[in-house]
């Protein structure tokens, strides 16, 4: 209120919740403009960003009759206002003072050189992390200039004595930072975004204090405490043609309570005791109003706008907890929610389906229009999808971060190949991207990708591009096209491998051209496309001096950080009635329905970053907002959507990360409705409805192949006993229908890898050495220090095998020299007939004692069988080679086996290498007597091939699984689909 001579009543207007902001206004311009339509393009409009003016000129789209000029619109909430006022309100006289704006990315790279400059100890950081404090710094910055704080404040904070050392140093830094930033600014003559911003909104309020007799102006829905923005909005509230209009004030709050929501200064006594109240929905507003000098009782009701009694319980909703001891007190008409729905999915995508159903159905209404609001842009992307199936195509307002489009993850998959040396998952992600070779020749490019890929799968055996080409070339039937092949590709590839250590500016120039000769250019086409090719021309035009030598092995986690702030949006053409919006781009915007989803803590609200610059103390004493604003503007934005006509809440109780907590938001609706707030199970049922098939299928039975006569006479090895007793149906899938196990690509060393690699060098240490103790770990250092050798595996792997392999030197010593033994034969093959079918096998070693009696050996690199799994007859491989070497079939060896050894390379008990027996002449042992254990094993093997190959016993899938160690077939078998429901098909039966 005023006096008499005093300024006039400002003219500050509110649109409560349950209104179209942006629909009121328009309906409020075209009245005020009467039967001359050419008067509403002289109104001047100002909007919080680019999206609001999108948002507005819908409005007048909806309203107005064909042919009318719109007003004039400009942004002014936007950090990039840059020369957005010029155009719209010339002439303004920015005079010489106001420098043109820096460049975003040159802008973070000058901080990252400061930060650098004056970091503190010896160490330096990595690009990444220089960029990610620089990002931060740059916030800070901004946070700093829009409340108008001077840089030279901060020298007259005394720090606290108790204040951490960390904060200290940080606090240190950005005395020597700031200054450092200001006098690189002024020498470049270029001023940081919120800088610039607020000496043009200067310049516009000091045009508008003497030019009183312009064109109308309205400010909408600008709801930000920034220092310049709230001047503006005081001079044109104070203007005789001009207007502000809010969004959502709570007019209707009681006094007191709207006084609570000021914060505590340092000196109140209850300072420490009170709660930060800028969690509160209003909290903003309230503060937007303090700085413009207005009082909330000069807001008047906009005359195109509805008061929404109805609505009353939203701003119970958020109230400050100390108030929520009156909700008991509250009639039920200020407790209800008619129009809101709530859902609760099991998980994320059950959630995405279910709101897919829900616009799905909201369509067959003629002309409502329904959005979905959400933070979670994982989950707007499932949505997205879902609403595929029906031909709805809608794309997220809030964009897609450049990285995760394809031409973003085309650039990303080089920088990795980079960092891991073109190891060949990397190689592979490269080749099968769609971009890459997309045109006629795809197919005939992917033929010889899927090649590729069967010859890369295992361990890997060494580095870089020619490791791939000799592994090609070392392949038991090299494939001489698919060689050709593959040379071509590396060559494309190939100036990228010296990328380690080269000017960083330089490796982005091989990239780019690397890029454009895989995709033809395809990489820089379309929506996406365009976007990488703007921030890489933004990237590469800075100074990248900073970054030094490029890092291969930080490549990609500095390639993030360059481009982690661009975001690829939508263009124009989706569906006219759906859309999906971010918190920010939902602001000014309304549906006839609105879906709001992702209701989890930490996502709805998002809980903010700590700054890594300022001590929470010393924001506080600089008046900055804490880091709970942000709580408070989710709030603002769920309370407007509560506002509309019809409102679905949704969350998920669990999501890619495992369980959630609900949000408070949702949880303080849920505790003031209680049981009025219904929930929308049959949403959930027609969603899992969508994908039941209309007939149930019976539960999967386990398999039991029963192949005929002819397909069962396959040759066996010894080893194949063990797998043949205990999963019939793996040695069925290997054996008979000769399906191998394909290895994953760049897959760690497993015991096979280990096991052959251990038993190549001692049957050279046999073959070549003599079992010379002293040249059998220098042979396996020789073996693994090759430049084919993967530099991780030598330094995982070579200390153990080497240790292995010294302890096998020293015992087969021992063994010489107290014992009398000697080897007799090492990787030596033998074949035999067992009822009629040839097995085969290959001793790992056979010592002969002083008595002249076979010592059967087997080398494990892993652990040995146990003695149960050896006396129930799932380890017959030493008992079969024993039988072997006692019938000639093994040459150079003859002779009785009575002893059999295991000799494991593991470690045990701090020790690597140990003997396991697996059969003792003591009873006590509870293990098969020695004299019994060739009888016992060829009995089993007689068995076996009874039942099985020349028999007609089903391949049963897991017979005996207590010893079926391995599950290369697993996924064949369908084993989830039937393992553990036995019992439950017998019950039905």
């Amino acid at each position: 209120m005023h006096n008499e001579g005093s300024a006039p009543r400002a003219h500050v207007f509110n649109v409560p919740l349950g209104n179209d902001l942006c629909d009121v206004t328009a309906q409020w311009i075209i009245k005020s403009a009467g039967a001359d339509p050419l008067a509403i393009s002289n109104n001047i409009l100002l909007l919080p960003n680019n999206r609001a003016i999108k948002a507005m000129t819908e409005a007048f789209v909806r309203l107005a009759a064909p042919g009318m000029l719109l007003p004039r619109m400009v942004a002014v909430g936007d950090m990039q206002l840059d020369e957005a006022l010029g155009p719209m309100l010339d002439p303004i006289d920015m005079g010489s003072a106001i420098w043109p704006v820096i460049a975003p990315f040159e802008r973070l790279m000058l901080l990252a050189k400061l930060v650098q400059d004056y970091r503190s100890g010896d160490a330096a950081l990595s690009p990444a992390e220089a960029l990610r404090l620089a990002r931060k710094l740059a916030d800070l910055i901004d946070a700093l200039e829009v409340d108008l704080i001077d840089f030279t404040q901060f020298a007259d904070i005394k720090i606290e004595a108790d204040l951490a050392g960390h904060w200290q140093s940080a606090y240190a830094r950005l005395l020597e930072i700031l200054p450092a930033y200001r006098a690189a600014l002024t020498a470049r003559k270029l001023m940081g975004p919120a800088e610039r911003r607020n000496h043009l909104l200067a310049a516009l309020e000091q045009r508008l204090s003497q030019h009183a007799d312009t064109a109308p102006i309205i400010a909408v829905g600008i709801t930000t405490s920034a220092k310049a923005v709230a001047r503006l909005l005081r001079r044109v509230a104070r203007l005789p043609n001009g207007q502000v209009i809010l969004p959502g004030v709570d007019l209707e709050l009681p006094d007191a309570r709207w006084d609570d929501l000021s914060p505590a200064t340092d000196d109140s006594p209850s300072f420490a005791r009170r709660r930060n109240v800028e969690v509160h929905p209003q909290f903003h507003l309230k503060h937007l109003l303090e700085l413009m000098g207005i009082d909330r009782s000069e807001i008047d009701l906009l005359p195109t706008a509805k008061p929404e009694p109805e609505f009353a319980a939203i701003s119970e909703i958020f109230c400050l907890p100390e108030h929520s001891i009156y909700w008991q007190e509250l009639p039920l008409t200020r407790k209800s929610l008619p129009h809101v729905k709530w859902l609760e999915a099991d998980d994320s995508a059950q959630e995405a389906k279910a709101i897919a159903v829900r616009i799905r159905g909201a369509l067959e209404i003629a002309g409502k229009r329904v959005a979905l609001i959400t933070p979670d842009r994982e989950l707007a992307v499932r949505v997205a999808g879902q609403l595929h199936r029906w031909g709805i195509d809608v794309d997220d307002s809030a964009g897609i971060p450049l990285l995760q489009t394809p031409p973003g993850t085309l650039a990303l998959a080089l920088v990795d190949a980079i960092s891991n040396h073109f190891s060949a998952s990397s190689i592979l992600a490269i080749a099968k991207h769609p971009l890459v070779f997309a045109g006629t020749e795809r197919l005939d490019w992917l033929d010889h990708v899927r090649q590729l890929d069967l010859a890369l799968r295992g361990t890997a055996s060494g580095i870089g591009l020619s490791a791939i080409t000799r592994r090609l070339q070392a392949a038991r039937k090299p494939n001489e096209v698919l060689i050709a092949w593959w040379t071509g590709f590396a060559h494309l590839l190939s100036p990228l491998e010296s990328a380690d250590g080269q000017p960083f500016e330089d490796v982005l120039a091989s990239l780019r051209d690397v890029a454009t000769a895989l995709t033809d250019g395809g990489v820089w086409r379309g929506a996406s496309g365009r976007e990488l090719a703007r921030s890489w021309e933004d990237v590469t035009a800075s100074d990248l001096s900073t970054f030094g030598g490029a890092d291969a092995a930080g490549m990609v986690a500095t390639f993030k950080e360059i481009f982690s702030g661009a975001v690829v949006r939508p263009p124009y053409g989706g569906h006219p009635r759906v859309a999906i919006y971010g918190l920010l781009e939902a602001r000014l915007q309304q549906a006839d329905m609105l879906i709001c989803s992702g209701l989890n803590e930490g996502t709805w609200p998002q809980i903010a970053q700590p700054d890594p610059w300022l001590a929470p103390a010393i924001r506080r004493h600089l008046k900055l907002p804490t880091l709970d604003r942000n709580i408070g503007l989710s709030a603002h934005d769920l309370a407007t959507a509560l506002g509309a006509q019809e409102v679905l809440l949704t969350r998920a109780r669990r999501d890619r990360g495992g369980p959630t907590v609900a949000s408070r938001f949702l949880l303080r609706i849920k505790a003031l409705a209680g049981a009025a707030l219904e929930a929308d199970d049959a949403l959930l049922e027609w969603a899992d409805a969508l994908d039941y098939p209309a007939v149930k299928e019976p539960f999967a039975t386990r398999p039991q192949p029963m192949p005929n006569a002819e397909q069962r006479l396959v040759s066996l090895s010894v080893t194949d006993f063990d797998q043949l007793k205990s999963d019939p149906y793996s040695f069925y899938a290997k054996r008979i229908l000769g399906l191998p196990v394909l290895e994953k690509v760049d897959a760690e060393p497993s015991y096979a890898w280990r096991g052959s690699l251990v038993h190549d060098i001692l049957e050279k240490w046999f073959t070549h050495d003599q079992c010379a103790v002293d040249m059998l770990v220098a042979r396996a250092n020789a073996l693994l220090a090759q430049e084919a050798t993967d530099p991780l595996l030598r330094a995982l792997w070579q200390p153990r095998i080497a240790a292995g392999l010294r302890w096998v030197a020293d015992e087969t010593q021992r063994l010489i020299n107290e014992k009398g033994r000697e080897v007799a034969v090492a990787e030596q093959p033998g074949i035999i007939q067992i009822k009629g079918i040839a097995v085969k096998g290959r001793v790992d070693r056979i010592d002969r004692t002083a008595d002249g009696d076979l010592v059967i050996i087997d080398y494990k690199t892993g652990t040995p069988p146990s003695a149960k799994q050896v006396k129930a007859g799932f380890a017959l491989q030493l008992g079969l080679i024993g039988y072997m070497a006692e019938q000639l079939a093994i040459k150079g060896v003859s002779g009785k086996a009575r002893h059999f050894e295991y000799w494991s390379l593991a470690k045990k008990k701090e020790v690597f290498g140990h003997i396991f027996l697996p059969t003792s002449p003591r009873e006590a042992d509870k293990k098969m007597h020695p004299d019994d254990f060739v009888a016992f094993a060829v009995a089993q093997a007689e068995d076996a091939i009874s039942n099985w190959i020349l028999g007609d016993a089903p391949f049963t899938a897991k017979l005996h699984p207590e010893f079926a160690l391995y599950g290369d077939y697993d996924q064949l078998m369908r084993l989830q689909e039937w393992n553990g429901r036995q019992a439950i098909i017998e019950d039905a039966v």
